[in-house]
């Protein structure tokens, strides 16, 4: 069945229960991605040994992907409404493989001043035995109806609708619906004749022997020819035997290359000569102390 496109306030009415949304099976996978994308890399929720450790037969689902199957149901629902709030509230834990069943139901609607319209739903989610695991809150602002919609879409004010406006337009409604005709084949009431009137015989028609009907008589069914068989058609002549393709000569073997001549060895370069020694150095004659001077004589 394929829902409208838009749900409108005046649709709705308190007790509409949602369709179930049912997840497949939580698995580690589904952990990790969801870890990887909040970026709550917990090691309760993906460090097996770390959780064993700790006390747990496993690692734990995380409780934000649990209540993220709530919001999707509501939006799903909601096809476009504003969503003003939502909370959630973990009761049990979630174990890798559990499947987890969303429900809903609409618990109140309400006429807010300024042409708003909201509604509150309740969500929960169960696992596969039946035990609640979480449970939330949704508060949502919709269109009254269409006409509502296009108005405040094209800039002009809100479709202003009381509550007992609303009440009003539904007794109407319900006042104008046709009466049920009677079922066909009733039948109708008769008419007493009044007393004292001639009442007439009804005409009895005259009795007529039925004719004998004559059983007609089947022609017997006509032979059908026999059919000529068919001409034999000619056996196919033989395709006369390919001839083998002829053979291709083998490639002529190239001639052995000729080994190239070997290059004659370098002459080998002539000892060097020792550099001649450089003599030593003549020591140079000592000096000569210089005369002292004679003391200067005293006066």
């Amino acid at each position: 069945m394929l829902l409208p496109r838009q749900l409108y306030f005046e649709a709705v009415k308190v007790g509409d229960e949602l369709p179930p949304l049912v997840k497949p099976p939580v698995d580690r996978s589904q952990v990790a991605r969801f870890a990887g994308a909040t970026g709550d890399y917990g090691p309760l929720h993906v460090d097996e040994p770390f959780a064993r450790n700790a006390g747990f037969p496993s690692v734990l689902v995380p409780g934000m992907l649990t209540s993220g199957f709530l919001a999707e149901l509501a939006s799903d629902w909601l096809r476009g409404a504003r969503i003003r709030r939502f909370s959630a509230r973990f009761v049990k834990i979630v174990w890798p493989g559990d499947v987890v069943t969303v429900r809903g139901r609409l618990a109140d609607r309400r006429f807010e001043p300024g042409g708003k319209y909201a509604v509150d739903i309740e969500v929960w989610g169960e696992n596969q035995r039946g035990e609640l695991v979480v449970r939330g809150a949704v508060t949502a602002q919709l269109f009254y109806s269409a006409e509502d919609e296009t108005r405040q879409r094209n800039g002009q004010a809100p479709l202003h609708v009381t509550q007992a406006e609303e009440e009003e337009r539904r007794a109407k409604l319900s006042r104008s619906t046709a009466p049920a005709r009677p079922a066909v084949g009733t039948p109708r009431p008769t008419v007493a004749p009044a007393k004292g009137a001639p009442q007439a015989k009804p005409k009895v028609p005259p009795k007529t022997a039925p004719a004998k009907k004559l059983a007609p008589t089947k022609a017997a069914p006509k032979k059908a020819p026999p059919r000529k068989p068919a001409p034999k058609k000619p056996a196919p002549k033989k395709a006369p035997p390919r001839k083998p393709a002829p053979k291709k000569p083998a490639p002529k073997k190239a001639p052995p290359r000729k080994p190239a001549p070997k290059k004659p060895a370098p002459k080998k370069a002539p000892p060097r000569k020792p550099a001649p020694k450089k003599p030593a150095p003549k020591k140079a004659p000592p000096r000569k102390p210089a005369p002292k001077k004679p003391a200067g004589k005293r006066r």
